[in-house]
């Protein structure tokens, strides 16, 4: 008998095909909410739940007594309950491989579109003023500079990788679960994460959405930067207390910002920051290369798949007893 999959939302055909070719049921969800999801998971009873950005509740995983697993299209379980799912004995998978070098590369670019002021430069250029390069201030090669880096783990590393050795970058950065002695790429470890904020010229934040984090980069934190300095953030988007950011920006506290995540997203577009000629913004697009969506989506699905067949789960969210 076939298990059924619920994609909460339409995702490349590479993960069906590996599921379709196990003899599995997809159905993509007719809508967005929270009441189109549980409709669906109790009309079809379905095994398993593909996921990418979509809250997944405990209403969504009681609707179904047939649920057995759900899968993360990417690498943050911010969006599901895993707890619940913990506690009903409902495996979680994702794919922590997935995306890490894409982030990393839109990291780079939003570090070299802020200190080259693209947006500014771009917005003139277009406007008739070709002679703009003769009136730019604070722009910046990215050799010499140091990066901060706030999280080591996978993506942390990789991007310090391509800073100090693609750009000739120094790279310090802070991670209260980092041993120096476990860094693979050359970046030097910081006893504590204000003294980082104190020396970097760029701060690339690579935290996860946790009690610990969530609103952690605040005005306070932006005071420590230089004034100079650069704030990138391609993680999450409700690390950052993003009105202090704002202030931060208006006020000259630091220089400009390059973000890709937002505390609200779609984003406000009454959002201040959109007007503003020193900051970058892409809609949480870092992850969305081709190399980067088809490694989430394959890998997700084969996570469907061990589950459902009683294989070793290669990358498990959650422990079930």
């Amino acid at each position: 008998m076939k298990y059924k999959v619920l994609f909460l939302k339409e995702l490349d055909v590479s993960g069906k095909q590996i599921l379709w070719d196990d003899g599995a049921e997809i159905i993509v969800a007719g809508g967005h909410s929270e009441d189109v999801f549980i409709k669906e998971i109790r009309e079809h009873q379905v095994d398993a739940i593909m996921c990418r950005t979509e809250i997944v509740t405990p209403a969504m995983m009681d609707a179904s007594p047939n649920l057995k697993v759900i899968a993360k299209h990417g690498v943050g379980l911010d969006n599901i309950n895993v707890e619940y799912a913990t506690k009903k004995g409902i495996q979680v998978v994702y794919a922590p491989l997935g995306n890490y070098n894409s982030v990393a590369e839109h990291v780079i670019m939003l570090m070299l579109m802020a200190a080259r002021r693209y947006k500014h430069v771009d917005r003139e250029f277009r406007s008739g003023n070709f002679d703009v390069r003769y009136t730019l201030q604070d722009t910046f090669e990215l050799e010499g500079l140091t990066l901060g880096i706030l999280g080591c783990g996978r993506i942390g590393q990789i991007i310090a990788n391509k800073a100090a050795l693609g750009f000739g970058m120094n790279v310090i950065g802070y991670d209260p679960y980092a041993r120096q002695e476990s860094m693979k790429a050359p970046v030097k470890l910081l006893e504590n994460r204000d003294d980082v904020l104190a020396r970097a010229d760029f701060i690339s934040l690579n935290l996860p959405s946790l009690p610990s984090t969530r609103g952690s980069m605040n005005y306070a934190a932006f005071q420590r930067m230089k004034p100079k300095a650069f704030f990138i953030n391609c993680s999450r988007g409700d690390v950052v207390v993003e009105a202090d950011l704002i202030k931060a920006l208006q006020e000259g506290l630091i220089l400009g910002a390059g973000l890709d995540v937002f505390d609200k997203e779609p984003i406000e577009y009454a959002n201040p920051m959109l007007e503003m000629d020193n900051v970058i913004m892409t809609p949480h697009t870092a992850a969305t290369t081709r190399q980067a969506v088809v490694r989430c989506c394959t890998t997700a699905a084969r996570g469907i798949m061990e589950v459902m067949n009683g294989k070793p789960i290669t990358f498990p969210g959650n422990k079930i007893d």
